[in-house]
């Protein structure tokens, strides 16, 4: 994909998705599954201790929970077994994530719900930055949380000459010229990207496709040739703090399971970790794609496939 082949936000659709990913820099796998299909999370209840599930596309679509995963949740957790949510959501804090998940009713505990914006700033906590930073953000995004000088990003050109570094946090505001001014200002003088949502884009009810962060920080690879840095799924910094939470209970990586919708953030993320990796088909990012031919053409291949929940 050329510079002037990269997809415009309008132009997203699920193949878009999928090619923009391919363009980034991401972990290896350490292994690749055998992508096994199985009926729903219940029919993996002898084969993992721990279930890691994403938000949006495994828990949720838009405000909406995804058909069985109140039910899925509480047969693992009658059985037993932990669950937990990771998910690349960085546009507030993270209390108020788990607030919205609490508000579901899956009787997941705020402990267990680990996000991007956690990742994001236990690195900016254990290596303090000076100077000031613009972030890409909304005005309700919190920013305040963020152990530095920070500034949110908009029209003042001034911002973007200035700023020794810049974070990419929550893009629902974001524009194309927007980022021509983010782009510019880094050929103009390379720094630091910290790029908390790897996510290229999100399902919505609707069968559109959102734009999130990790869409514009690739993009800026691709016209720039800066190299971001990434916290959430699938890099390792948010997969590291889950199993942190984890820690306590003792459990092997191989008996713990990532479950997701995107195969470049939850299964090659989970893969890179060492995880069990389970790919739900359904409701996310591969409910319009032949997920057999993406994951033979792309080499991520999930260990378990299952429909829904």
């Amino acid at each position: 994909m050329r510079v002037s082949e990269f997809p415009e936000p309008a132009n997203l659709d699920a193949e878009a998705v999928h090619r923009c990913f391919a363009r980034a820099h991401l972990p290896a796998p350490r292994r690749q599954g055998k992508g096994v299909e199985v009926d729903n999370l219940a029919a993996l209840v002898d084969r993992y201790d721990a279930f890691i599930l994403d938000g949006d596309g495994v828990i949720k679509v838009g405000a909406g929970l995804v058909p069985g995963i109140a039910n899925a949740t509480g047969i693992l957790q009658a059985a037993g077994k932990v669950v937990m949510i990771l998910s690349n959501t960085s546009g507030s804090p993270v209390h108020e994530t788990a607030r919205r998940y609490a508000c579901m009713g899956l009787g997941i505990p705020e402990r267990l719900v680990v996000s991007s914006r956690v990742a994001i700033e236990a690195h900016i906590a254990a290596h303090p930055r000076t100077g000031l930073w613009g972030v890409m953000a909304t005005r309700d995004s919190g920013i305040g949380s963020l152990a530095l000088s920070a500034e949110l990003l908009g029209d003042d050109d001034s911002l973007y000459r200035e700023a020794d570094g810049f974070i990419l946090l929550r893009s629902m505001t974001w524009t194309v010229e927007q980022h021509r001014r983010l782009a510019s200002a880094i050929r103009g003088a390379p720094r630091p990207v910290l790029v908390a949502n790897a996510d290229v884009s999100a399902p919505v009810p609707d069968g559109s496709f959102s734009v999130q962060p990790g869409y514009w920080a690739i993009r800026l690879e691709v016209e720039t040739g800066v190299c971001t840095q990434g916290f959430g799924k699938p890099f390792a910094p948010a997969f590291e703090l889950a199993l942190a939470r984890l820690g306590n209970a003792g459990l092997r990586r191989d008996r713990i399971a990532m479950v997701g919708d995107g195969l470049f953030t939850d299964i090659l993320g989970g893969l890179a970790a060492g995880l069990g990796t389970v790919l739900v088909t359904d409701h996310g990012l591969v409910k319009d794609l032949d997920w057999r031919a993406w994951t033979a053409r792309i080499g991520i291949t999930p260990d378990f496939v299952i429909p829904g929940p």
